[in-house]
């Protein structure tokens, strides 16, 4: 975590200066994901479920020589550790006045906190300290352009500051149609994609029954999340979109979006691998690509029978090689037991 990506300064872009349209402030609060695209490809998918409310966006994890490349995926994990689970402003005061290319004992102790709040998490927390939530995070800010404005993390260790609900909130903004979209994040990682995709429908289904859990997340969004690292005016221009007593026309133009990450094993990956090498990427892409098309039509009887009509779902789907290998070689990165 020694560089100014890792720590999720932005891409270059030099604190207080000022950008000239909100969609520009918004894509600097993104780090740079470049490099996830070397670790997970997408998979092009034409999803015609009929419900127009219903995306999704599909990926492996890259092969290098015909092999799984899942551990350096969990190095790439390990770099988001410092902007999944710290404060903006936070990483920003301690970085204020440092030369990066001479001084990085306030990149190492950023880097301490941050695996400190992870493994608190995991230790104390029912659900939290998982991979699959920083995987998450990167998704939603590599391919959807929805930078994170809440760190859960830093909010669900916090004694003082139970948190509940969504996995991660994130922000997306786009300008053609001025449709600000707060994504509600939710992440499951399991043995098999059918008990991933129950636990996460009745996890959405919860959410969506109780509208005080609701609020309370678009609360924390407006009151406890990074917008204070936007200037003061896209501060409140924001404002007019969420905040529950603007009486502006713009919260005519927001809309939320559930995001939804299934992680599972598969076992084509068992029948692959003794392969030649150069043929295992096109073969094992052949194969998952059925299994896209069976799991999408899981996911259609799933979201029609238990969640309203008029709920916005984004799926992010990903398989594994081994759940007990990947779980231990990110804990192990962590110098934790899985």
């Amino acid at each position: 975590m020694s560089s100014s990506e890792s720590v999720g300064v932005d891409r270059g872009k030099v604190p207080g200066v000022d950008t000239s349209t909100l969609a520009e402030a918004m894509d600097a609060l993104l780090k740079d994901h470049s490099g996830l695209g070397i670790r997970l490809k997408q998979v092009p998918f034409d999803w015609n479920s009929g419900m127009h409310r219903l995306t999704g966006s599909f990926h492996y994890i890259t092969f290098a020589d015909g092999v799984p490349t899942v551990q350096a995926f969990v190095e790439y994990l390990y770099d988001c550790l410092i902007p999944y689970c710290l404060p903006k402003g936070k990483i920003r005061d301690a970085l204020k006045g440092v030369d990066l290319a001479v001084d990085f004992s306030r990149v190492v102790r950023l880097g301490d906190d941050a695996k400190g709040l992870f493994i608190k998490a995991k230790n104390q927390l029912e659900s939290g300290g998982e991979p699959g939530e920083l995987i998450l995070y990167a998704l939603l800010e590599w391919v959807l352009k929805a930078p994170r404005l809440v760190s859960k993390m830093y909010l669900k260790t916090n004694n003082n500051m139970p948190v509940h609900g969504t996995d991660g909130i994130h922000l997306g903004y786009d300008e053609a149609k001025d449709l600000l979209t707060v994504y509600f994040g939710e992440s499951k990682i399991y043995q098999s994609f059918s008990s991933a995709a129950d636990a996460a429908f009745t996890s959405m289904a919860e959410l969506l029954a109780n509208a005080g859990q609701i609020s309370r997340e678009i609360e924390i969004l407006n009151n406890l999340s990074d917008l204070n690292s936007l200037s003061p005016s896209f501060q409140a221009k924001i404002a007019e979109y969420i905040n529950p007593y603007s009486t502006s026309k713009l919260t005519l133009q927001k809309r939320i979006v559930h995001a939804c990450l299934l992680g599972f094993e598969y076992a084509a990956y068992n029948r692959i691998l003794a392969l030649e090498p150069d043929k295992v990427a096109p073969s094992f892409e052949k194969q998952y690509r059925k299994r896209i098309g069976s799991a999408c039509r899981v996911i259609e009887r799933h979201y029609g029978k238990r969640l309203p009509v008029t709920t916005n779902l984004h799926l992010f789907l990903l398989p594994f090689p081994s759940l007990k290998e990947f779980r231990a070689a990110f804990y192990g990165k962590l110098g934790v037991v899985a």
